[in-house]
């Protein structure tokens, strides 16, 4: 039988993505601090100046190990990842829950190893290992991969494989855009832009008509209640002019996130202190439907095994080798938002040529998803 392969914009990806049913693992909360360092904010130290977590919820109807999964940070504007940790449980709750995992409903927090607010310690049930020493249980790639700015890509990663660290990883949710470093509202590329937007549906600053921006620096914000699966795919933002700052096209953090939380509102005074923490830990707010844990580990693990994609990087050319899989769809996604003409010019099942010789340098998904529609994995591919 003949198969058909598509190509489509990353864009396309997340038409709907809000809307599908909890099956899946994604990010709930992120805390990027506005707190300075050497200024006691109540904690048993004078702060560092890294009081950041973010927050996993399992929307399943299952109890899902973490065993599998890793966090990743991409560092102002990389295309490689360039801290990459496993969740492990190190908390008091680990017995409640069973070895290394999250009950259906509840939140796993993973915070910076130099928080020093007791709202933020109190919450985690892990800690980022610190810049030095670079090494530890959880360490996959570097270290501190929760020393996170705004201006960084943070990633929830799911491995077919069912160990962390072992095989290729499959990102499941993301915040930002791999391989863009987010300008400032002023259109400046600096060392700590950001990634903003508005919503419309958002509730106006009181007393004014402003609709707050949702940022991802020095801001709490939450995932939207309706929000029940994972962005893995997403396209670069641009910015309108100053002072505006206006959001304009590509990525748009408003369209799941909200802001509950941050250090200088519209026409006030700027208050580092000011900015809470209180939602962390708890994702009471969520709406969406509550799913069976997506794909037994055993099936993703053979389908994934069974798929590889070369070279890598890859310039002219790459190929999709498939063994022993039923595929229905290989699908090429660009994290940098543009329209992708690449074609596949296999002639059987077992190997697609891909003719990639008019992308741009840069990261992409290959994914594949099985003939039946219930299996689907990712595999990176660096176009040079």
């Amino acid at each position: 039988m003949k198969k058909q392969y598509f190509m489509f914009s990353a864009a396309l990806l997340l038409t709907g993505a809000a809307h599908a049913q909890g099956t899946e693992l994604f990010f709930s909360e992120y805390d990027e601090g506005s707190h300075q360092s050497g200024v006691n904010y109540g904690g048993a130290t004078n702060s560092t100046g890294s009081e950041r977590a973010i927050e996993i919820y399992n929307p399943t109807v299952n109890t899902v190990s973490l065993t599998p999964y890793s966090i990743r940070r991409y560092s102002n504007g990389s295309l490689a990842v360039t801290e990459e940790e496993r969740l492990l449980r190190s908390d008091a709750t680990q017995t409640a829950v069973g070895a290394n995992s999250m009950n259906r409903g509840t939140t796993f927090v993973i915070a910076s190893g130099e928080a020093t607010l007791p709202v933020i310690r109190a919450a985690a049930n892990q800690f980022s290992v610190s810049h030095t020493p670079t090494s530890g249980p959880t360490v996959i790639t570097g270290g501190g991969a929760v020393y996170f700015n705004g201006n960084d890509v943070m990633a929830l990663v799911r491995y077919p494989s069912g160990t962390a660290g072992v095989g290729t990883g499959v990102i499941v949710d993301m915040i930002g855009v791999i391989g863009q470093n987010p300008p400032n509202r002023t259109g400046t590329i600096v060392p700590e832009g950001d990634w903003r937007g508005t919503n419309a549906l958002d509730t106006p600053y009181p007393g004014t008509t402003y609709i707050p921006e949702v940022i991802s620096e020095n801001q709490s914000i939450v995932r939207r209640p309706n929000v029940s699966a994972g962005v893995r795919s997403t396209t670069t933002t641009v910015y309108g002019p100053a002072p505006g700052g206006v959001y304009v096209s590509g990525y748009n953090i408003a369209d799941e996130w909200v802001s509950y939380s941050y250090a200088t509102p519209p026409g006030g005074v700027s208050d580092p202190g000011g900015q809470l923490y209180d939602q962390l830990g708890q994702h009471i707010n969520y709406s969406g439907p509550h799913g069976t844990y997506q794909t037994a580990l055993s099936t993703l693990s053979k389908f994934d095994s069974n798929i590889s994609v070369y070279p890598n990087p890859a310039h002219g050319t790459a190929t999709v080798e498939i063994k022993d899989a039923k595929v229905g769809s290989v699908t090429v996604l660009n994290s940098l938002g543009q329209r992708i003409s690449a074609e596949a010019k296999g002639q059987g099942q077992e190997k697609l040529t891909l003719d990639i010789s008019g992308l741009k340098a840069g990261l992409y998904f290959v994914q594949i998803l099985s003939a039946d529609g219930q299996t689907k994995t990712y595999k990176e591919l660096v176009v040079q």
